[in-house]
């Protein structure tokens, strides 16, 4: 079977995302939908964002990870702000947050996993707690994005923790009654890292050879990077 041409497709579809993602700012523009076009514009910069990031040399990416980046603002911030996918389909939001959770949970697997076979680094952990890491590291992501989503509809009083029905007399949200949704989040949230974590416990555990996504990407990630892992092979 073909490999894909991954710096192509991935160049094609931010492409596809920057120009649907820019038709959404005028079109706002010109309705005067100023809530709406705050979240194109948003939107807009973090696809622009991520590739000046995919361009600079500091930092290389797998192709499945950026890829996933790429689906992930697509979703959310478009498809889920902007086109109200979150109100239409009650499973988007637990859709969106299980796998950035399983994504998170990765990267910390990969961060603690790496400086444990450094051998200049004292550091020396067993396969349950990297894999306790990578859980607490996902969930921590996961807990700061909540307080932030609480932040914003305190403080400009916005709908981030989509407190459906509850719109007050004045057209703003009663921001603590979107608790059902930051738990609902916040469960998913555990679910979607536990799954990761428990993947990267046996792998760590049988050392197997085998080749899968879950050591594929880690490789890559590590072998794309020898700057920022700096490690020798273990014997």
């Amino acid at each position: 079977m073909k490999k894909p041409d991954w710096p192509k497709l991935i160049f094609y579809l931010r492409i596809v995302f920057i120009l649907i993602t820019f038709g959404a700012v005028v079109y706002n523009l010109i309705s005067r939908d100023w809530e709406l076009m705050l979240s194109s514009v948003l939107t807009l910069v973090l696809f622009i964002f991520t590739s000046y990031l995919s361009r600079k040399d500091s930092l290389h990416l797998p192709p499945l990870f950026q890829v996933f980046i790429l689906l992930f603002i697509f979703g959310s911030m478009y498809l889920g702000e902007i086109r109200d996918f979150y109100y239409k389909y009650r499973w988007w939001d637990t859709m969106l947050h299980s796998s950035s959770a399983m994504i998170l949970a990765l990267t910390g697997y990969i961060m603690v996993y790496v400086l444990n076979r450094d051998k200049d680094i004292d550091l020396k952990l067993s396969p349950f707690f990297i894999s306790l890491f990578s859980f607490c590291f996902a969930l921590m992501v996961g807990i700061i994005w909540e307080i932030f989503e609480y932040g914003v509809d305190s403080l400009i009083g916005g709908n981030m923790q989509k407190a459906r029905g509850l719109l007050l007399p004045d057209g703003s949200y009663e921001s603590r009654l979107g608790l059902i949704d930051t738990m609902n989040d916040l469960i998913v949230d555990a679910i979607g890292a536990f799954i990761v974590s428990a993947l990267g416990y046996y792998y760590a555990k049988k050392r197997s050879p085998g080749e899968n996504t879950f050591t594929k990407l880690k490789e890559e990630l590590i072998d794309e990077n020898p700057e920022l892992f700096d490690t020798q092979e273990e014997s």
